[in-house]
This record gives structure tokens, C-alpha cells and sequence, in this order.
């Protein structure tokens, strides 16, 4: 599982879609579709989830992580001491309340540029710090649809990207800039697609469950 949601599904609780977002943030974000209620279309259940990796701590990518307490959480050491430890610089950005749980989760410290989850390629977790201490991307070999790396928040939008802008609110600017530059150097060498996840115009294009791709 990479990633948990913008909004926790309890808001989602009498139907219909929600907009919201966390009190210390100025940002919104809408959702119309549970994450449990799309995990169940293709057959699965939060409990059923072997591995759960956050692409980083911040409010909207949090949002059910409490749900898969029971899975074995894939984390960076920075990135787990500013949920559980240090207080970070950016608190205003976290819900503690939503990734409460996993600190007695099972869990893995991955301590290398890449975390290669299954031995065999096809899923590898790769370090990109800046946004946060601890931020990471992820990489998966699809066997028909090629290559994709999901970028988590080292980029927000294509122009962030064609204009090299880094967002002021990043943890460390220098170190987003130093991890974009490694990015960008693996997908030339990998040829594969950048899937930044808050590309909104880009995410209503993409299958949504229980379409897949593989």
C-alpha cells in the first residue's frame, strides 16, 4: 500500500463526496470514493495488506494510515522520528491522529537509496528527502504498461517540474533540488513514465479501481 488518502473515509460515512483538509493547512482537497470501499472492489481489506509505505508524514497522504497498523511499514528513519520523536518544522502539516497506530506496527528502516521490496525489481522504494526529512518515491516495473515512478510531493504540478520552482514550504529546498536532479537522472536511465500524484488534470486520465494497471 503506498499512500493512505487525502481524507480519512469516516467523512465519508453517509455517501456522496467530501471536501476538507487539516486545520494548521490552508489547503482542500475533495475525495468521492472511500479507500476501503476501492480496496474491496478489487477483493482486498486493510488487514489483508503485507507492506505500507507513506511516501512522507504530511496530512494528505496520512489520512487511513491507522487502518493498516497491522501491516509491516516500510519507513526512513528521519521520516519516522518527525511523526513520533522530534518535533518538526512543519507540524501544522501533520494529523497525528491518523498515523497514530503504526508506531507499534511492525517495521523495516530502510537505510539505502533503494529498497528493493520483493528481490526481484519490480517494486523499489527510493529516497527522495527535501519535502520532508524522510520523503521517498516509488518505483514499479509494470509488465504491459512499462516503467512508472509515483513521485509523492517531490513534485506537485508539471510546472514545478518544466520551471524547476521548489515549493518555500519544503523542509530543506537543497535537498529537494539534490533528490529531483537523482530522479530525473533514474527516469532517463529506466525510460519510465512520472506519475505525480497531485496532477489533477493528469490523475482524471488514470484508471481508477477496480480498473488496474499491470
Amino acid at each position: 500500500m503506498w499512500d493512505t488518502g487525502v481524507l480519512a473515509d469516516k467523512m465519508l460515512a453517509s455517501g456522496g463526496s467530501v471536501t476538507g483538509g487539516n486545520p494548521g493547512s490552508s489547503a482542500m482537497a475533495t475525495v468521492t470514493k472511500p479507500l476501503k470501499a476501492q480496496l474491496a472492489e478489487v477483493g482486498y481489506a486493510p488487514q489483508d495488506i503485507t507492506y505500507l509505505a507513506l511516501s512522507h508524514c504530511h496530512w494528505d497522504h496520512t489520512a487511513n494510515a491507522n487502518d493498516f497498523a497491522s501491516a509491516t511499514w516500510l519507513v526512513r528513519q528521519e521520516e519516522r522520528d518527525a511523526m513520533f520523536t522530534q518535533p518538526p518544522a512543519f507540524a501544522r502539516c501533520l494529523t497525528p491522529e491518523t498515523f497514530g497506530a503504526l508506531k507499534n506496527s511492525k517495521t523495516v528502516i530502510l537505510k539505502t537509496d533503494e529498497y528493493d521490496v520483493f528481490g526481484d525489481g519490480a517494486v523499489i522504494i527510493k529516497s527522495a528527502a527535501g519535502h520532508t526529512p524522510g520523503h521517498q518515491v516509488l518505483f514499479l516495473k509494470l509488465r504491459k504498461a512499462g516503467p512508472v515512478l509515483l513521485s509523492g510531493d517531490l513534485y506537485h504540478y508539471p510546472e514545478e517540474r518544466a520551471q524547476h520552482r521548489v515549493p518555500k514550504t519544503d523542509f530543506n529546498r537543497d535537498q529537494t533540488a539534490a533528490s529531483r536532479a537523482a530522479i530525473e537522472a533514474f527516469l532517463k536511465k529506466t525510460g519510465a513514465q512520472l506519475w505525480i500524484q497531485h496532477d489533477f488534470t493528469a490523475n482524471a486520465k488514470l484508471k481508477k479501481a477496480p480498473a488496474y494497471y499491470d
